[in-house]
């Protein structure tokens, strides 16, 4: 009981030196706010109402069909321009793509003659260019199959559906906005664990609290709950009135079960900040050694990049050191695909595994800091 009232005590100082420090506060809200909007969505690439104008040369039925199926939301409502105007407006950034159908277009088509339709792409805007030249291009083709061959054929016997299960208009919001959350989460807590650190040497605490009746290890725990606390709240809260309120990503899986892996995951990594921390005397020098780590973690989490495409023996590594591997794996299968506990309790394991080495490492290197 002694011990767990020091804890609880020590856990009370850090959250109040965490109250204290008004500039930490206002980044952790900027983090889980703005910042996960910011990147998720209003900085989504994706084909959305992309600038479209015409050069209509044909002038026939055909010519109009297709402008017509140039529609909202992938593409805005097209301009149809003259030639020099097109060119004008594309040089000035106000159109994207350019689609010039040819003259006697529909009648050469008719005629079993060869025609082309051109698309020209401003490629300064590289996602949104080539994906909607490519979208583009699936409509013209799709309109003009359904205009020259009405119906179906007998030889259709065949009919290819496709479905999108998890994000059926593939929104990349919905993926970037969750990824972007779990990034934030092992950025902040690195910081925010091993600061705590710094701050008392800097401040000269470190010698108040070592005079005191606590052990080292109730010194590492307080500070690694007292961070985990404040970060595991406002993840959660992003989560709920963020992600899923204000940018209406649904969150399938049960939030009770993404809690549970998302608190076993911030001792992970707040135990890593502490190690780092003990290797430095200094912010400076803690941030030097701590941005490679975030780095690393972030674009090797599989959050990024997909998993499967890195090497074999890459994959095997990240998955016997880096937690950050598993908790992507476990919160896209509970976020995305709403499985329960019996299919993701092999990561959380494992997180708690490379939690429980993590706190170890730290005790015993906290005793050395401490002696030293």
């Amino acid at each position: 009981m002694r011990r767990l009232r020091n804890i609880l005590w020590l856990t009370g100082k850090e959250l109040r030196a965490i109250r204290g420090d008004r500039v930490m506060l206002v980044l952790i809200a900027y983090i889980f706010t703005l910042a996960v909007w910011l990147v998720s969505d209003a900085g989504s690439t994706e084909v959305d109402h992309l600038a479209t104008a015409v050069v209509d040369e044909d002038r026939s039925q055909l010519s109009a069909r297709l402008i017509d199926a140039i529609q909202p939301p992938l593409f805005a409502p097209p301009v149809v321009l003259s030639a020099p105007q097109a060119q004008a407006a594309q040089r000035a950034g106000e159109a994207i793509l350019v689609l010039t159908i040819p003259p006697d277009f529909e009648r050469d088509l008719h005629a079993g003659r060869e025609v082309t339709l051109q698309i020209l792409v401003d490629a300064t805007a590289v996602a949104q260019a080539g994906n909607g030249a490519s979208f583009l291009r699936q409509t013209l083709s799709q309109e003009l199959s359904e205009a020259l061959s009405p119906g179906a054929e007998s030889s259709d016997l065949v009919t290819v559906v496709m479905r999108n299960f998890f994000n059926p208009n593939l929104t990349s919001s919905w993926f970037s906005a969750v990824m972007q959350l779990m990034n934030n989460v092992t950025i902040l807590m690195l910081i925010l664990s091993g600061a705590s650190m710094i701050r008392e040497r800097e401040h000269g605490t470190i010698e108040h609290v070592l005079v005191m009746p606590v052990r080292p290890h109730e010194i590492v725990v307080s500070k690694i709950v007292a961070s985990g606390a404040v970060i595991l709240t406002a993840s959660l809260l992003s989560l709920v009135f963020v992600v899923q309120g204000a940018m209406g990503v649904p969150i399938a899986g049960a939030l009770w079960l993404y809690a549970c892996g998302a608190a076993i995951y911030v001792v992970a990594v707040a135990s890593l900040g502490l190690l780092l921390a003990s290797f430095t005397r200094t912010m400076g020098q803690f941030g030097l050694l701590v941005i490679p780590v975030i780095v690393l973690m972030i674009l090797l989490s599989g959050g990024m990049t997909p998993l499967e495409s890195m090497p074999d023996w890459l994959q095997g590594l990240l998955r016997t050191i880096s937690p950050a591997t598993h908790f992507v794996i476990f919160a896209q299968a509970v976020l995305y695909r709403g499985v329960g506990f019996s299919l993701v309790w092999p990561e959380m394991v494992m997180m708690a595994g490379m939690a429980a080495v993590a706190v170890v490492i730290v005790l015993a290197r906290f005793r050395k800091v401490l002696a030293g």
